[in-house]
């Protein structure tokens, strides 16, 4: 008995110690990141410190991994949101922004391929192998429920404002994989503001909705549409969407892309009065009539990114201007800018591995 009361003492003081040694292990972790450009690519996570002059640009490589000596398999997206990072990989990791710390992992899931933070305390999870969203406990980092999405749908995206999240059912090739519909979960109540998880509506677009934004009082969404190879026939040009998205979800408006099969990644501009989206043949940039033109050829990207800097002109004067980031699948292991307005090109940052994705914070 004494034995065990010994044991018993021995085993507080060692899990005491353990928690202090945690504590200070997180608390001497150097704040090497923060503000810059987080490129994901299939090796990881690199940081580029894109803010600082030209002269001291530097690219950080696989900075998860060289801050907790784990790897993230299989990386996939990534989300910055307050003072964490949120990459999907097998599993969702979370990492800190000023260290790149690995503050949590949460596993639960068949084929993760998006995530958005919905509050300070939820996080949802697009797993496109469930046909659902899981929702994250952000306090416990830990799986505590989902949102069916559809039987046999294929979730690939989600974006969200105010008190709602709208997810897109991505479809596949064929016209019998096709999937029309876009879903709204409301996570809070719009006039109380109370938590929930609730589906709240549906709309069916034409078809493959892959992306979407927030413009100042409605939601564009992209469609690829159907593009088979085997059965051309069967092909929809790919279209842009107008919706309303605060009761109801409500068509207003749309447009169809002549000759354009698979467009995908669709941006919105700071002042949210133009779209950029991708095609195999370049980069397109439409105002708000749905009215598409070729903006930079020859590149075949899988995602855009645009970013507003200020460019510093002389000691006392600067100015803002925008930059779409991407790449191309002929020219791998690059992330390429380029102006937004005059789609002229200002740079490549050469990265390990292919470029998936970029964030800024």
């Amino acid at each position: 008995m004494k034995f065990l009361k010994y044991f018993l003492i021995l085993s507080v003081i060692i899990s005491a110690c353990k928690k202090d040694e945690d504590k200070e292990l997180e608390v001497n972790l150097p704040k090497d990141y923060g503000s810059g450009m987080y490129i994901l690519t299939d090796k990881g996570v690199s940081f580029y410190n894109y803010l600082a002059v030209d002269t001291l640009r530097t690219l950080t490589e696989n900075i998860f991994k060289k801050v907790n000596n784990t790897d993230i398999i299989q990386p996939k997206s990534i989300h910055i949101s307050g003072k964490h990072a949120y990459i999907i990989g097998d599993k969702l990791y979370i990492a800190n922004m000023e260290t790149f710390g690995n503050e949590g992992m949460v596993g639960g899931f068949s084929n993760p391929v998006s995530c958005k933070k919905v509050s300070e305390d939820r996080l949802y999870v697009v797993d496109k192998g469930d046909a659902a969203v899981k929702i994250i406990d952000l306090n416990e980092k830990e799986l505590v429920g989902h949102i069916e999405t559809g039987e046999g749908t294929q979730p690939i995206n989600i974006v969200n404002n105010w008190f709602r999240a709208i997810v897109m059912n991505g479809g596949g090739v064929t016209k019998e994989e096709r999937d029309s519909l876009i879903i709204s979960i409301d996570y809070f109540t719009k006039d109380q503001g109370i938590p929930v998880n609730n589906l709240s509506g549906m709309l069916n677009l034409t078809y493959n909705s892959n992306s979407a934004v927030f413009g100042n009082h409605d939601l564009w969404v992209l469609c690829g549409g159907i593009s088979d190879s085997q059965n051309p026939s069967n092909n929809t040009e790919s279209r842009i969407y107008q919706v309303w998205p605060y009761n109801t979800l409500t068509l207003n408006n749309w447009g169809v892309i002549p000759g354009i099969f698979n467009a995908d990644n669709l941006v919105i501009n700071k002042d949210k009065n133009h779209l950029f989206f991708t095609t195999e043949a370049g980069i397109y940039i439409s105002n708000l009539a749905i009215a598409p033109n070729l903006w930079i050829p020859g590149i075949d990207a899988s995602f855009l990114a645009i970013n507003t800097e200020q460019i510093k002109i002389n000691d006392s004067t600067s100015t803002w201007e925008e930059y779409l980031y991407t790449n191309d699948a002929n020219q791998s292991g690059l992330v390429l800018k380029y102006e937004a307005w005059t789609g002229d090109f200002v740079e490549s940052i050469n990265v390990n591995g292919n470029a998936l994705e970029v964030a800024f914070y």
